[in-house]
């Protein structure tokens, strides 16, 4: 539909080529009608003229068009030259079929290109918390977003386990070893939380040799495989586990520090080596060192090698999710990889807002196992997985995210992932309800002439939007987006089901096998959709659900 109409406005306006790129969108005011072009408005911009005389001018030239009678119904202009239109009912209910198709909600934009999405890569230092796991879904979900679009996805995980965090970890659990009947410790200075406390009992129990870095080394051990717990818990799955350690030890860092001094991209300074661009414009950045002045590479070395390595796979586009505090870290890391003679557009990087737990309007207290973190675990346990993904994915990724606790376990309308989720198993109670009677849709062809009612027509309007809206989220990495269209699509069912309680023009199931059969067909669509776009978040769409 929408392409048809773009095609037919290319035409109308064929005059004023080359024609600019053109926004082509449901209007948010629904009296404007039901598409609304932007192109008069543009055009006038380029062409210093009026916009509404342009935009006139190209409805003269549609109204030429014998097609655009069976296509158009009204058309108008609204503001500043937006052009607005209403389609022919027919064309809507025939496109419903759409929907149907193994394809709908897929495209080729990808075109088979590869990209890895690097995501969580939490510090194994302690659990994972409840800021890092926003990067879970996140990260799983732009990841099934790309694959949607036809884009080659690898997810991967990278392990931050060398430097001295590991022996500050370790420090920590001997620590606890040697004062753990001490009802007086006060704690160490480093890592606090029960979870030290634990891994000093585990690496007691194991018989882990007393001294720092091998504590540390066994504690690194022993929380990443609660992360890589964690993860599968969320229905994250990683194709590839890189380990910062494995880069370092196949002598890829020290390559690529050779590589950068003999590029002239380094100074001396201190006693250490600093990365230094053509410009200097990072030299007295203390996170720009690659070097330290005892010879071990810094995070930042590793991390630049790091990223050559997905250079080296022939990765088109190398997608990074990290938290807010790595703004910094973005333009180094792009500045390093040019300095190196790659292309530094290839990496983009998604930044998200930290997570701040509630439970009604309170704010939860940091976890005593944690010692100064809400767990991922903690949350998980209690809400469960499909609440966290979609609470953790419900806004944009640059935007705080409070995350109530009650309103995540609550069975009512007020819970987002509820809403939709009972919205899907109630589609799929009325499909079960007619089967009893004996109405079972067929592969056979349907009236969609019958689907008159305007929020039946309004919600196939919705419908047919999900392949943009998928298209949207893929090109601008944002997943937030299917978790609003799914809650748009959930409002328009539900006030529709709530209207056949007093009017039985919108009862799905009556007397009129024909009205039944295709309204039964649009609340199938419906549920299709519904649990396509839940599976893109990672949330599950079940048949069966109770309501408080």
């Amino acid at each position: 539909m929408k392409e048809k109409l773009r095609k037919i406005l290319q035409s109308a306006a064929k005059k004023w080529e080359p024609l600019p790129n053109f926004d082509l969108e449901r209007p948010k005011v629904k009296t404007h009608g039901e598409l609304s072009a932007n192109l008069a408005m543009i055009l006038a911009r380029r062409e210093k003229a009026n916009p509404q005389l342009i935009a006139q001018e190209i409805i003269s030239e549609i109204q030429k068009e014998k097609d655009s009678k069976s296509f158009i119904e009204t058309m108008s202009i609204a503001g500043g030259g937006f052009l607005n239109f209403v389609l022919k009912k027919n064309l809507w209910q025939k496109s419903l079929q759409k929907v149907f198709s193994d394809s709908f909600g897929s495209s080729n934009l990808g075109q088979g290109k590869k990209v890895v999405v690097e995501f969580v890569s939490a510090n194994p230092t302690g659990p994972l918390h409840i800021g890092n796991a926003r990067g879970g879904p996140l990260g799983d979900a732009i990841a099934a977003l790309l694959q949607a679009v036809g884009y080659e996805v690898t997810r991967e995980y990278y392990v931050n386990d060398v430097g001295g965090q590991i022996d500050k970890l370790g420090e920590s659990i001997l620590y606890w070893i040697c004062e753990g009947n001490n009802p007086d410790a006060k704690g160490p200075e480093g890592y606090q939380g029960d979870y030290v406390k634990e891994l000093a009992q585990e690496a007691t129990k194991n018989k882990i040799k007393n001294e720092a870095h091998a504590l540390g080394r066994f504690g690194i051990h022993r929380l990443m495989e609660q992360i890589r717990q964690d993860c599968k818990d969320m229905r994250i799955h990683f194709d590839v586990w890189i380990h910062e350690k494995e880069i370092l030890g196949s002598g890829k860092t020290e390559a690529v520090l050779k590589e950068m001094e003999k590029r002239g991209v380094t100074k001396k300074e201190e006693g250490a080596l600093w990365f230094a661009d053509p410009q200097n414009q990072f030299l007295q950045d203390r996170e720009c060192v690659l070097e330290r002045s005892d010879g071990r590479p810094t995070y930042f070395a590793n991390d630049i090698a790091y990223h050559l390595e997905k250079y080296k796979k022939g990765y088109d586009r190398l997608i990074n999710i990290w938290g807010s505090n790595h703004h910094g870290h973005v333009p180094r890391v792009k500045a390093a990889v040019q300095c190196l003679g790659e292309d530094p557009e290839k990496i983009e990087t998604v930044l998200y807002q930290y997570v701040r737990v509630k439970r009604g309007k309170d704010a939860v207290k940091m976890s005593k196992r944690g010692g100064n973190f809400v767990t991922a675990r903690e949350v998980l346990d209690e809400v469960g997985a499909d609440a966290l993904r979609f609470f953790l994915l419900m806004r944009a990724p640059d935007s705080h995210l409070d995350f109530d606790l009650e309103l995540a376990k609550t069975h009512s309308q007020e819970n987002p992932v509820y809403y939709v989720q009972y919205a899907h198993a109630r589609l799929a109670s009325i499909e079960r309800k007619a089967a009893e009677q004996g109405i079972v849709l067929k592969n056979g062809s349907v009236k969609l002439d019958l689907l008159n009612l305007p929020e039946e027509l309004e919600m196939i309007r919705l419908l047919l939007e999900y392949p943009d809206e998928i298209l949207r989220a893929a090109q601008k990495l944002e997943p937030h987006r299917i978790a609003f269209y799914l809650l748009e699509l959930t409002k328009l069912f539900q006030s529709y089901y709530t209207k056949a309680k007093e009017d039985d023009r919108y009862r799905v199931i009556s007397s009129d096998v024909d009205t039944t059969l295709v309204k039964l067909y649009l609340c199938r669509a419906l549920k299709l959709t519904l649990e396509k776009g839940l599976k893109i978040l990672g949330v599950s769409a079940p048949e069966l659900m109770t309501q408080e």
